[in-house]
């Protein structure tokens, strides 16, 4: 992968990194990961400079997610209710699944920058599901920043060692954000069901001690 993505950015330099990043994170299956690793290898060879690499992927990162975004919440949404039925995703699904992606969409959006499957469908999902935009962009902004610093200068002084390593993180961290994920929304759903059984109980003995007088002075 490397290999193939070198002479493109020995040619091109910083606009091919933000290029490829953009469009990454606007939905598309790219190595946008890998090609931040090899140009922070080819900052560290003194072929780039290292800030104007870090600029390139974090400006690439942030307009690519907000492009995915628009392009979620303008088309995505309408896609979803009319065929997701073919998928057996149908509207109630839908919206049990919007529900629970906005109660954690803000972490999800930040950390799913270090997650490949993540960092392409966080921009169109936080659209379909119509998070907040202001809030969007915040942890986005946020996220591409931490990203972008942490792996381009880790590449810049460890080299292409990098590449394995975060390869190795990004299934770990996929791994443990599901597991994370329904651990938290069996807890969240336990503690709802706990909570909405003392309010029925709650209200029930409202009712009867509304009630008895009631009956006393018949």
């Amino acid at each position: 992968m490397l290999e193939a993505i070198q002479p493109y950015l020995e040619t091109y330099g910083y606009w091919i990194v933000a290029l490829i990043i953009l469009l990454e994170n606007a939905g598309l299956p790219l190595p946008g990961e890998t090609t931040l690793i090899l140009a922070g290898v080819l900052a560290h060879q003194g072929t780039l400079s290292l800030p104007l690499v870090l600029l390139a992927a974090i400006t690439g990162a942030i307009v690519g997610d907000n492009c995915g975004y628009f392009i979620g919440r303008r088309y995505g949404r309408d896609l979803v209710l009319k065929f997701g039925g073919n998928f057996g995703l149908s509207p109630a699904k839908f919206a049990k699944a919007e529900e629970g992606f906005l109660k954690n969409s803000a972490w999800a959006v930040f950390f799913g920058r270090f997650i490949i499957l993540l960092r392409v469908l966080a921009g169109p999902l936080a659209g379909i599901t119509q998070m907040p935009w202001p809030k969007f962009f915040l942890f986005n902004a946020m996220g591409a920043i931490t990203w972008a610093s942490a792996i381009g200068t880790a590449s810049y002084i460890f080299g292409q060692q990098v590449e394995t390593f975060f390869k190795d993180l990004g299934i770990w961290a996929l791994v443990i954000t599901i597991v994370l994920v329904i651990g938290f929304s069996m807890t969240r759903t336990f503690i709802e069901e706990r909570k909405l059984e003392r309010e029925i109980k709650e209200a029930e003995k409202e009712d009867e001690s509304t009630t008895t007088p009631e009956k006393i002075s018949k």
